[in-house]
């Protein structure tokens, strides 16, 4: 006899490489029975589909799993279970009357877990092994950065950082992916092990192989989060380098940029008093005013409207009348009306 296991989605293929193959519906506890041919039953487990044969199996499909079971008697080396003896040593030996419920629904049941784990552990070991490559890319990219750190411009910070942290989010994902087959399992060997603890614990010693190669496998999951942490935190540290850089960097350029706004100061200081004094020597008397009192009004005329622009520029941006504009503007007025008036005063005394 043999039981042979496949994906869910393989059942159309399952049923239509048996010549004989009959629709049959049956539900049992755990497994539904979908059809029968001679010899054997089709019937579904979740999301696996089953084939039992007391012959050879009638289809060329290849299953995922393939368990014979052989009905012997016990020679006193079998171990008891809730419906006779049994003995597994690479096949299952059962000491047992045909019973429709253990062949039909409980073996089905629990072996169909068992191929479930035994395929999700072959897969999770080819998945350790390309993390666990991709880990070691890593680790010494982050070598190599923490190294470099120091010394790098910000420029090829940025660079490494971008490279570095591609690589983290591609290996992120293998490790997801990893981890939900670590949780695949951890549940089917739970499912395994309630049925064989109702029948008496059958097949234990096979259960407790997988959850050691289970074990194994969350060894390889704790190397891959202490990596993502080795990770992020070299990024962390390179992402501080970079504010440190950057800060520097604002800082000169502050630095460059209030040296150019004092020049472009002093710039248009110079050029409003010259063309204001130009002008105010071609309308008024000037050459009769005190030095000391034309050259102060000039002053002040000048410091008042470099003054006044800026707050010009405030008011466009905000819309918005402030009593700096207003004290400016009555300041520029009484000092323009001084400049009017005073050189007149001076040039009748």
């Amino acid at each position: 006899m043999e039981y042979l296991i496949f994906s869910g989605d393989e059942l159309e293929d399952v049923l239509s490489g048996i010549k004989d193959a009959k629709p049959a519906f049956k539900r049992y506890k755990y497994v539904e029975i979908l059809a029968q041919f001679d010899g054997g039953v089709v019937g579904k487990y979740g999301d696996i589909v089953f084939m039992f044969s007391e012959r050879e199996p009638p289809i060329e499909e290849e299953p995922l799993e393939r368990f014979v079971v052989e009905i012997s008697e016990d020679d006193g080396s079998y171990k008891p279970f809730r419906f006779g003896k049994y003995r597994y040593e690479g096949k299952l030996l059962i000491d047992v009357e045909f019973s429709e419920d253990l062949f039909y629904d409980y073996l089905p049941a629990l072996l169909s877990e068992m191929a479930r784990a035994k395929t999700l552990i072959n897969e999770c070991n080819i998945r350790a092994g390309h993390l666990a490559d991709r880990e070691t890319k890593i680790v010494r990219e982050v070598i190599k950065l923490s190294e470099e750190a120091k010394t790098l411009d910000a420029k090829r910070l940025e660079e490494l950082s971008f490279e570095l942290s591609s690589m983290r989010a591609e290996f992120f994902s293998g490790y997801m992916n990893f981890k939900d087959i670590l949780e695949g399992i951890f549940s089917a060997i739970l499912r395994a092990e309630r049925i064989s603890s109702f029948l008496g614990d059958m097949l234990e010693e096979e259960l407790k192989e997988m959850k050691t190669e289970l074990e194994r496998m969350k060894h390889y999951e704790s190397s891959f989060e202490e990596t993502l942490t080795g990770v992020r935190d070299a990024l962390n540290v390179v992402h501080l380098r970079l504010e440190m850089l950057r800060g520097k960097e604002n800082l000169e350029l502050q630095k460059r940029t209030s040296a150019l706004q004092a020049a472009a100061a002093i710039i248009e200081f110079v050029a409003v008093y010259y063309y204001t004094m130009k002008i105010w020597e071609n309308f008024l008397p000037v050459e009769k005013t005190p030095s000391a009192v034309s050259f102060s009004l000039l002053f002040a005329f000048t410091t008042i409207v470099v003054i006044l622009t800026e707050a010009i520029g405030e008011y466009i941006k905000d819309k918005k009348v402030t009593t700096r504009l207003a004290l400016l503007s009555i300041l520029l007025l009484i000092t323009l009306a001084l400049m009017i008036y005073l050189p007149i005063l001076f040039s009748k005394a």
